[in-house]
């Protein structure tokens, strides 16, 4: 029989142990101090899951998974991005909120935090900070994310939509600028069309793009689907009749059919592969010419959203970034949030979508990409002019909920496939009292 080999002990009076005892002894000692300092570090202490959309530039995605790369070595938290179709988004947070599981940190449009503000923890703790460093909050930024006295989640960015046009057929057409009311903007477009150069916005279920395209007509004729008040239905109204009568019209005589069956990615396809001459997006489709369409670069603008008999507006759809009541990494979550929203790690986000999305905090409104192209100060002034769902109202959760239904985009639909223009406001406004009434 082997006899184990004994160490001995520093001083002569403790007792000898076995060789294979110390062994194990020791090794389970360093594990215990590993892992304690791997628990302080941070490191595996949490991790913090991100549902997001899909943007429609890639590059920016990149960066985001990058930052969560470079979060996660730093920080010791494990982070982690899904990203989905931004028509899919308000289906699956729906779905969390029902389930009470999923991501720990939710992307919200426009009004979502009012829609879903009992899943949502506060966040005063991260958009205060936030605002004190970079200037403060923008009015917009406020409007979407406090819901009662706090802020339900922190205001990401506003993705600012103008009307992308080609300044070459234009040109053909008469215009050396784009119109700068929706009468005029009409004939351009007629003539466009008989050219072969329709226009188009999106009549589908785009939950970004068909929204963005036809709450500024609603407002600009005049036209809201409640009063000031945020609670009594007012869409069936004279402004709401002009507004239906006047894109049926625009649609009849200037756009292609297909937008009756666009999603949030048709219109960018389309103008990239030349087949409309004018549509409401964001400046993503400029970024994108620079690889898929570089000889249009040159021959593609922005303009702000034409006037109206009510005036100008325009609807930029808000993100924002809530943390679920059910997460197991709320701390972790609102530090991961703030560090995104801090200059290094936001300006590169921002910078790198040349106008893609603007920053809800002001310091930002001087951030550097404005100054690479010249083309991109419309798209610096957009803010000023963007109303929420619920206009004239405030933010709520009917508002946000009837933009998600798109009961506004579906009404304009209606009329553009032949349905009279009081039978279809009648719909809508069926749709909205039940929504409001809920409230």
């Amino acid at each position: 029989m082997r006899h184990a080999k004994t160490v001995t002990a520093p001083q002569g009076g403790e007792r000898a142990i076995s060789r294979r005892r110390f062994i194990g002894v020791t090794a389970g000692a360093t594990a215990a101090l590993s892992f304690g300092t791997f628990i302080r570090s941070g490191l595996g202490a949490a991790k913090v899951n991100v549902l997001t959309w899909s943007n429609t530039l890639p590059a920016m995605d990149d960066v985001l998974r990058e930052q969560a790369k470079q979060y996660t070595k730093e920080k010791g938290v494990e982070v982690s991005f899904e990203f989905i179709n931004q028509t899919d988004l308000p289906t699956k947070t729906a779905a969390a909120v029902e389930s009470g599981a999923g991501p720990d940190i939710i992307t919200l449009w426009s009004d979502g935090p009012h829609l879903h503000a009992k899943a949502l923890i506060d966040m005063d703790d991260v958009t205060g900070p936030l605002g004190k460093e970079l200037k403060g909050w923008t009015n917009i930024a406020k409007d979407i994310a406090i819901v009662g006295k706090n802020w339900k989640s922190v205001p990401w960015g506003i993705i600012p939509i103008c009307m992308n046009y080609r300044t070459d057929w234009c040109k053909e057409v008469g215009y050396t600028k784009f119109p700068d009311t929706y009468d005029e903007m009409l004939v351009m477009c007629k003539k466009l069309k008989e050219k072969g150069h329709p226009s188009g916005f999106a009549l589908g279920r785009a939950i970004g793009d068909g929204n963005q395209s036809h709450y500024p007509i609603l407002w600009a004729f005049g036209g809201a689907e409640v009063k000031k008040d945020g609670k009594t239905v007012d869409i069936n109204s004279p402004g709401t009749a002009k507004a239906v009568d006047y894109l049926r019209q625009l649609f009849k005589e200037a756009q292609t059919d297909d937008v009756l069956s666009w999603d949030d990615s048709s219109n960018n396809r389309a103008f990239l592969a030349e087949q409309v001459a004018v549509t409401a997006n964001a400046s993503s489709i400029y970024w994108a010419e620079k690889k898929n369409a570089p000889q249009l670069r040159d021959v593609t603008d922005h303009a702000l959203f034409p006037k109206g008999p009510a005036g100008r507006f325009g609807y930029s759809t808000a993100i924002s970034l809530g943390v679920f009541k059910f997460s197991k990494s709320q701390k972790e979550s609102k530090a991961f949030i703030k560090w995104m929203l801090e200059p290094k790690q936001y300006s590169a986000w921002m910078g790198i979508g040349e106008g893609m999305m603007a920053g809800l905090l002001n310091f930002y409104e001087d951030d550097p990409v404005w100054k690479k192209d010249p083309k991109l100060e419309v798209v610096r002034q957009i803010p000023k002019y963007v109303r929420m769902p619920g206009y004239p109202g405030p933010p709520s959760r009917p508002a946000a909920e009837a933009m998600v239904k798109f009961v506004i985009v579906n009404m304009f639909a209606r009329a553009a496939k032949g349905m009279s223009t009081a039978e279809t406001i009648k719909v809508a406004e069926g749709e909205l009292k039940e929504i409001y009434s809920k409230a």
